[in-house]
């Protein structure tokens, strides 16, 4: 009862615990960073968030196959084969002057390099390489047009000769409007990659490039802005694409709760950035859903071309490399080994089409709605007990949201926490399923316990693989009975001592059992000295009949050399009479609420301990009825008719059979079987007298012979008295049990 009660108490509480943890880590991306960094939550929450953002990239790698290319933002990539064409990395600065030049003939609006020039070329002078970069950006920017160019920044704490020691003036002319009542974390600017004078005092736009992985080295979030000295300073992407659609936009920057939070409304839309400055990029895609060309290709471009003008006029255009040997790719969403630049070209992407996620705060209220609506259906499905809608429910479940989110939260922008959703549905599946396990195992072993004691191991055995294959309470099923019992086990009893009888009861019955269960049978029951087992329940076992006779033969064969072993041991001998009858019975658990026991009831039970009282009447030692004979291989037996009885409580005559067995006197001379056939042939066909001479031939050898001198005595009787021969001769009506 108290187990019971546990078990009932442990499948809410566990399910409730998963609930709650799952809950937990699903607000973890709210609150992640504001835990210490050496805590252990903080370990659990960086763990469940490796998952829970694998998985979004899978979904997002799924997603982005359906986007096009972006029309008006075009890459033009330093690859492997421009390298191999035009020299060694880092290439020559003259080499992007005339890059500059062509896309200025082309028609580009905007060009951002992503490209690092911290140092200068070797050679000085007007016509040196940088000298001509300078001038191209220069000419470039005549009339609406903007060049950008990166660096890079460290954090506060980094050595003071990596950082520059004032702020410069050039990057006043592309600070970023902002509306605060709270500051950004703040950084410095890297002095070891700032640009050099000649490029910075050509008026070119500054966008910084810092980028950071997460903590499974996968980049998902991109440096919008940077507090540098109080001064908000924009990325290379969102510089390059404020100077290309002329949008103005300013960030508002707020603390909430324990935390600061800024958002870039532009296009009416809004766009999350967290206290570091960074946003979550929603990808557009990599080099496939980006217009990109290849430098070498792009420099022999002829501008008079008007395809090739149309596909960079009035464009956005990005350099930067491509080539593996730049190592400059990054391990995002999308590609293990994606170009650092497009992160600046989809962040883009992003701003002029007003692609963001929505607010974090929004997919995590539909997650939260899927979390607990998911988990309450579960586990409202499971108290119907059925297994199978257990495990539909759960596939249908994640089926369903995973469509949802595949076809319709994902491409709105929602980052739904599916990942512990997923976790919450599948953990609280295997609790329940463990719990049920573990409730089945104990039924198992209850029921092992239970029937071990009088069914084979082999049946127990099936029992458990099958449990629909018992039924108790009782139900009709067809069986083979067999009863067993002790010739004159009262005066047996009364020359023995209390402890000698009950060992050489205790031996005898061993025996017998092994029997039993060997040949797959159920013991039913013992009653004294005598026995009553069963064939074909609890469980079928095909041709049950077949065993139950092996098992009567086999008891019969065993009792010589038990018998030898008695005597001994100074104890007398043991004669036993088996009866075995085949039919339907009522089989089950009976008895009281309180004590039971597993039994077959029935007329057909009746008829076998009846076949067994009728052994010592007919002298035999196993007789069985013309049920179970006809269920017979008859090649694997051997049997003599006996007679056609009436047993008391019935009305039908039933015709009865001894089997011989390997000690039975007519196993061993089989003329004395024929002989006894051709009698009980002839005495069927009213031949008294022929059946006499039969019978007397079997008597001289085996003058003891029941059933013979039975037969002959009634032979005699019909052949000297015809006129009492009746329809029904060859009937014994029995009156006594």
């Amino acid at each position: 009862m108290l187990k019971k009660l546990l078990i009932k108490t442990f499948r809410p509480l566990g399910s409730g615990i998963i609930l709650l943890i799952a809950f937990f880590c699903l607000m973890s991306s709210e609150f992640y960073t504001s835990v210490e960094d050496d805590s252990i939550i903080k370990k659990i929450l960086s763990f469940s968030l490796s998952f829970e953002s694998s998985f979004y990239d899978s979904r997002m790698r799924k997603n982005i196959k359906t986007h096009e290319k972006s029309p008006d933002i075009v890459l033009v990539t330093i690859d492997d084969v421009s390298l191999s064409k035009l020299g060694h990395w880092p290439l020559k600065r003259s080499i992007y002057a005339d890059l500059l030049r062509k896309l200025q003939a082309l028609g580009s609006k905007t060009v951002a390099f992503d490209i690092l020039f911290p140092e200068r070329s070797p050679g000085d002078g007007p016509g040196s390489p940088d000298a001509q970069f300078a001038q191209a950006m220069k000419d470039f920017q005549q009339g609406n047009r903007r060049v950008f160019i990166s660096y890079t920044l460290v954090e506060p704490s980094a050595p003071e000769e990596m950082k520059l020691s004032e702020f410069p003036d050039e990057l006043l002319n592309d600070t970023i409007n902002t509306k605060q009542d709270a500051d950004l974390t703040p950084f410095a600017i890297n002095a070891y990659n700032y640009p050099i004078a000649e490029f910075t005092g050509t008026d070119a736009g500054l966008g910084h490039i810092n980028s950071d992985s997460d903590t499974d080295g996968v980049f998902r979030d991109y440096q919008l802005l940077a507090n540098v000295d109080g001064i908000y300073l924009g990325s290379l992407g969102f510089s390059a694409y404020q100077a290309w659609s002329g949008e103005t936009s300013t960030v508002e920057i707020f603390r909430r709760d324990k935390w600061i939070n800024a958002s870039l409304s532009i296009k009416g839309e809004n766009l999350e950035i967290n206290e570091r400055g960074k946003t979550t990029v929603r990808y557009w895609g990599g080099l496939n859903q980006f217009r990109s060309f290849s430098l070498h290709k792009v420099l022999a471009a002829d501008p008079g071309n008007e395809a090739i003008k149309e596909l960079f006029d009035g464009k956005l255009v990005f350099v930067g490399s491509t080539a593996e040997g730049a190592h400059d790719l990054r391990h995002t969403p999308l590609s293990p080994t994606m170009p650092g630049v497009l992160a600046h070209m989809n962040i883009a992407h992003m701003l002029n089409h007003g692609y963001f996620f929505k607010p974090k705060e929004d997919s995590i209220d539909i997650s939260l709605i899927l979390l607990f609506f998911g988990t309450f259906l579960f586990i409202l499905i499971h108290r119907f007990d059925s297994p199978f809608l257990d495990a539909a429910t759960i596939a249908v479940l994640i089926a369903g949201s995973y469509a949802a989110d595949y076809y319709y939260f994902l491409p709105e922008g929602y980052d739904l926490k599916l990942f512990y959703c997923y976790f919450c549905f599948i953990s609280t599946y295997s609790w329940n399923t463990f719990l049920n396990f573990y409730e089945a195992n104990k039924e198992k072993r209850q029921i092992k316990g239970t029937f071990a004691r009088y069914v084979a191991p082999t049946v127990v055995d099936e029992m458990l693989k099958d449990p629909e294959n018992i039924q108790v309470g009782g139900t009709r099923k067809d069986i083979t009975c067999l009863f067993s019992d002790v010739r004159d086990f009262t005066s047996i009893s009364e020359g023995l001592s209390a402890q000698d009888l009950a060992n050489v009861l205790n031996d005898y019955m061993n025996q017998m059992t092994d029997i039993v269960f060997e040949t797959k049978g159920t013991l039913d029951k013992y009653i004294g000295d005598a026995i009553v087992a069963l064939w074909g329940a609890p469980v079928s076992i095909g041709n049950h009949a077949q065993f139950a006779v092996e098992a009567a033969v086999r008891m019969a064969e065993a009792m010589p050399a038990l018998n030898d072993e008695f005597r001994r041991k100074g104890f007398p001998e043991f004669h036993v009479g088996i009866g075995l009858n085949t039919g339907e019975c009522s089989v089950g658990n009976m008895g009281s609420t309180r004590i039971f026991s597993y039994t077959a009831l029935g007329d057909n039970m009746n008829l076998g301990a009846r076949l067994e009282g009728l052994c010592k009447y007919y002298g035999t030692q196993i007789l069985i009825s013309e049920n179970t004979l006809n269920r017979l291989d008859k090649n694997s037996v051997t049997v003599r008719p006996i007679d056609k009885v009436i047993v008391k409580g019935r009305t039908k005559a039933v015709e009865i059979y001894e089997v011989i067995t390997r000690v039975h006197f007519m196993h061993t001379d089989p003329h004395a079987l024929q002989f006894y056939l051709t009698g009980h042939q002839l005495f069927g066909q009213k031949n008294f007298k022929g059946a006499i001479e039969v019978f007397d031939q079997i008597l001289a050898s085996f003058p003891e012979d029941k059933p013979t001198l039975r037969l002959k005595q009634l032979s005699v009787k019909y052949h000297e008295a015809p006129d009492t021969v009746k329809e029904d001769f060859d009937v014994t009506k029995m009156t006594e049990k």
